[in-house]
């Protein structure tokens, strides 16, 4: 993107304006010519946004959740629970890609659609910038306090991130039949549809599984709803932001025009904040009450969505980690050899992450090339243990994913803390795992094992 034409765009009051109105409560990040400024970071003041204008700033960014302040984020003693307390609520918002404009558009639509059938009005839309679209719900729309959804939980601001991820596994579940027609339809129908992507976007038909009876197939080859935005702090781009590869601005637009609009319409020459004081983004209209809650009774009262096979794949996708590290293990692996981290979850003692820990059991259990039956027969036990066990069809549906795969699945790095720190595990003993082998660092629990096999073997020798 040009310097000059960035500068020029973010000199217009009328666009500062609206980024600082848009920034009250928010973590903010911007983006010079290909890094990102510090943070955390907040804007304040008129002044804040005409001084990184002069620094030659590209874009700006904002995190979904609102924090009653922002800048003690930094601060690297702040424990989960400060952080919770920080939280004050959070914007629902689904970022929306495809394998082409098109299909974003028809995925919006559906997702549109849906909300409106079931009462939720308090619902905006705006052009990523490129190829997408973010819908959002914003936190005015659901009400402070959660009874009965989750157990344990009182408030809503607290169920962030895991309503994120819950709200897409649902909503691509209740959707399926409606996105897997109008993709279909856009395409000529039925098997000739399917053809005709697998042609277009070099996609083997049997990645597709379409079932005919039904007419519906594995959609999510050619769509996304982007799992960016489900982990705490993330940043989306803000709105009248411009996206730095396309050179467009992230505009709101009517979300009854969305299968209607164009991307030359977030030239900046076009985009004039005046013409969306109706839809801005995330806008909250208080006759439409907490109708948000509708949604999340839908989301928490029926989870069928979790033991679909098609969703189970999406799931394990956002939970798993693409820089892994993979180590063959030849060897017979015996549970003295297995790392702390490991050792400490068959403890069974956690209430919280039990999924995510069920995750890093079977990925690390069957990576160590132990036979399915043993592992499930240690994974029943383990789950028997916990104080509120996992359901037995989510633990089933979970080995039928796993034995599906045609690769071997490497267990979550050390340095995701989704899977340590994040279900509980003490970071003494993360560290411990992590440094037992001298200058040569662990950087998973596999590659513990294939370190420890390696050191006994020069004993043996």
């Amino acid at each position: 993107m040009d310097k000059y034409l960035a500068k020029k765009y973010y000199e217009r009051p009328e666009i500062q304006k609206a980024i600082l109105d848009f920034a009250k409560d928010r973590e903010i990040g911007v983006m010079f010519d290909g890094y990102f400024g510090k943070r955390p970071d907040i804007i304040e003041y008129i002044s804040d946004v005409q001084n990184l204008v002069k620094s030659g700033v590209f874009s700006f960014h904002c995190s979904e959740e609102r924090w009653s302040n922002p800048l003690i984020l930094g601060d690297d003693k702040l424990s989960d629970d400060e952080r919770n307390k920080n939280r004050v609520g959070w914007d629902l918002i689904l970022d929306l890609d495809g394998v082409s404009f098109e299909y974003s558009k028809f995925l919006g639509k559906v997702i549109l659609d849906y909300f409106e059938e079931i009462g939720v009005k308090n619902v905006s839309v705006k052009f990523s910038g490129n190829k997408g679209f973010h819908i959002g719900i914003p936190f005015e729309a659901f009400s402070p306090e959660c009874p009965g959804l989750v157990q344990g939980i009182s408030q809503t601001r607290l169920l962030f991130p895991d309503v994120a991820k819950k709200t897409v596994l649902f909503l691509l579940h209740e959707l399926k039949g409606k996105i897997s027609k109008v993709l279909l339809e856009h395409e000529g129908g039925g098997i000739k549809a399917i053809q005709k992507m697998s042609k277009d976007y070099k996609i083997p038909i049997k990645e597709f599984e379409y079932d005919k009876e039904k007419d519906e197939f594995n959609f999510m080859k050619v769509i996304d709803i982007d799992t960016i935005l489900i982990t705490s702090r993330h940043l989306f781009r803000m709105p009248y932001s411009l996206n730095e590869k396309s050179g467009l601005v992230s505009v709101p637009i009517a979300k009854e025009k969305i299968t209607k609009f164009e991307r030359h319409w977030g030239e900046p020459k076009f985009v004039k904040p005046e013409f969306n004081t109706n839809y801005e983004f995330l806008k909250y209209d208080d006759k439409y009450g907490k109708d948000g809650n509708i949604l999340l009774e839908k989301v928490y009262s029926d989870e069928d969505y979790m033991y679909d096979e098609m969703y189970l794949e999406y799931e394990n996708k956002m939970r798993g980690d693409s820089k892994n590290l993979m180590f063959e293990i030849n060897e017979e692996v015996t549970l003295k050899d297995f790392p702390g981290c490991i050792n400490y979850v068959l403890k069974a003692e956690m209430r919280d992450g039990r999924k995510r820990a069920l995750f890093l059991l079977l990925t690390f259990l069957t990576s160590i090339k132990w036979t399915l039956e043993t592992v499930e027969q240690i994974v029943n036990e383990w789950n028997e243990k916990l104080p509120e066990p996992l359901k037995q069809n989510y633990i089933a549906a979970q080995f039928s994913w796993f034995k599906a795969q045609s690769k071997i699945l490497s267990p979550p790095n050390f340095n995701n803390a989704n899977y340590y720190s994040g279900i509980g595990i003490p970071d003494e003993i993360t560290n411990k795992d992590i440094n037992r082998f001298g200058n040569r660092k662990a950087k998973n629990p596999l590659h513990y094992v294939f370190l420890k096999l390696k050191v006994k073997e020069k004993i043996k020798q």
